[in-house]
């Protein structure tokens, strides 16, 4: 269907008899491409312009070259095609993938480099550098950039916190050319790990925490008057910083030399002081009565035989003889002028003192016990029943509890020592050298020691058949 003549397009080629006619004479395909070369226009300046064109063109009367190439078979007009303005769509669809290949160019090229950084300056142009010491890093690298100026980093060890700026150059106020890099001295934290306090700790707990913080260890055992063991003192000291793997020196307390106790039972105690101090010892010489000769040493504690530290303290105990006065028997010979019998006193049994005095051992050690102290027991001679207090008195952190062995003790044999035996083993050691046992508990924080005879007294020598009592360690 053949499109309508726009109006305008009609009145501009009845203004032009010849185009009018061109026009008409043209094939209706030829008109319809007139028509759309026309309407194509999207503004009004252009739609005038190609009316203009298409009335020129159409009036304008073509070359005789030929008969063929001017008048057609049928005996039309030749066409006239209106000028091709294809162009217009194909330079715009160029220009936009132009657009397209640049942003894409923009992207993929040119995006990194819109960051934040060093960027060409104006050539003379100069800032001046910014005080940046103890400032966090960040902070100091954003201070820098304010004045257009660069930075690198060092990393350095201080006892600063780590990214702390302890130092810069160029110096604060320097006048600088703009893009030049600031160098920034930078905390990397203290070097090492932090050596903890193991003075006072025992050398193997001492180990275990220096290992914990990455540290070895180093002991030197020196004397000490303190624990075996014990740490005294530690280089470098608490606190400090060390390289993972640097080795603590620790002083040790060592422990002091064993010696045995010699036996000086039977000697006279000037003697026995003096063997005791040629073996290292300190003798402490105590009287007590006895039926053997005065000045003779009856028992010692610790027994002889053991194995004690150098410089321990031994008891001596030294016979003063038999008692006189309340408690013996006096005999009044017969007179030389009579025949009567001999007449014989009963003395009279000792008073008992102390507030322990008068007691049962057993009923004496446990009541001790439960004041959390322990008992030193001594057995004399005596008329009161055998195993009767007769005597207590305060010794240090114990109470001396003098016992009556009876009026004719048995005589003192060695006490087994059981200390550090479990409680079963230890009542059948005793009683296997023929002693009676009282056991008394006796509070430990230890679970080894648990059951354990952990004290015993007399623990030197003792009447044959005398109560020993020995001290179990208790948890509970």
């Amino acid at each position: 269907m053949a499109r309508p003549v726009p109006a305008d397009l009609e009145d501009a080629l009845a203004a032009s008899p010849a185009a009018r006619e061109r026009f008409w004479s043209l094939p209706p395909e030829q008109v319809d491409a007139w028509v759309r070369y026309v309407e194509r226009a999207r503004f009004p300046g252009a739609r005038r312009r190609r009316i203009g064109q298409a009335v020129r063109r159409l009036g304008v009367r073509p070359r005789a070259a030929t008969r063929a190439t001017t008048v057609e078979t049928n005996g039309s007009a030749p066409p006239v095609a209106p000028p091709n303005d294809n162009w217009l769509v194909w330079l715009l669809a160029a220009l936009v993938l132009a657009a397209l290949i640049g942003l894409v160019l923009w992207l993929a090229v040119f995006r990194d480099n819109s960051k934040p950084g060093p960027t060409a300056v104006v050539v003379g142009a100069r800032s001046s550098v910014p005080h940046v010491v103890g400032l966090r890093v960040q902070a100091a690298k954003f201070q820098l950039r304010r004045q257009k100026l660069g930075a690198t980093v060092v990393l350095r060890n201080s006892p600063k916190s780590r990214g702390v700026v302890l130092g810069q150059a160029p110096r604060t106020g320097a006048r600088v050319p703009q893009g030049t890099p600031v160098k920034l001295l930078v905390s990397n934290g203290p070097l090492g790990a932090s050596v903890p306090k193991v003075v006072g700790l025992s050398a193997a707990l001492a180990v275990e925490r220096l290992r914990a913080a990455h540290l070895g260890a180093s002991l030197n055992q020196v004397p000490s008057t303190q624990a075996p063991g014990t740490v005294l003192a530690q280089r470098p000291a608490a606190g400090t910083r060390a390289k993972a793997g640097t080795a603590v020196v620790l002083s040790v307390a060592k422990g002091k030399v064993s010696v045995t106790v010699p036996n000086v039972v039977g000697r006279k105690g000037a003697d026995a002081v003096v063997v005791l101090r040629r073996a290292g010892l300190t003798a402490r010489p105590v009287s007590v009565p006895s039926s053997q000769t005065r000045g003779t040493v009856v028992a010692e504690n610790p027994p002889a035989g053991r194995k004690v530290a150098q410089g321990s303290t031994v008891r001596l105990n030294v016979s003063r003889g038999r008692a006189q006065g309340p408690g013996t028997t006096t005999t009044t010979p017969p007179p030389t002028t009579t025949t009567a019998p001999p007449t014989t006193t009963r003395a009279a049994a000792p008073p008992v003192r102390g507030p322990y005095g008068g007691m049962q051992l057993a009923t004496a050690v446990q009541r001790i016990a439960q004041g959390r102290q322990q008992a030193i027991v001594v057995y004399a001679a005596s008329s009161r029943p055998v195993g009767t207090v007769l005597s207590s008195s305060t010794a240090g952190s114990r109470v001396r509890l003098n016992v009556s062995a009876g009026p004719q003790p048995a005589p003192a044999t060695s006490v087994p020592d059981v200390t550090g035996e479990d409680a079963a083993t230890a009542v059948s050691d005793l009683r296997a050298a023929g002693f009676r046992v009282i056991q008394v508990k006796w509070p430990v924080t230890d679970q080894a020691s648990d059951g354990v005879v952990v004290a015993q007294t007399p623990a030197g020598r003792a009447p044959q058949g005398a109560a020993i009592v020995v001290y179990v360690g208790s948890t509970g």
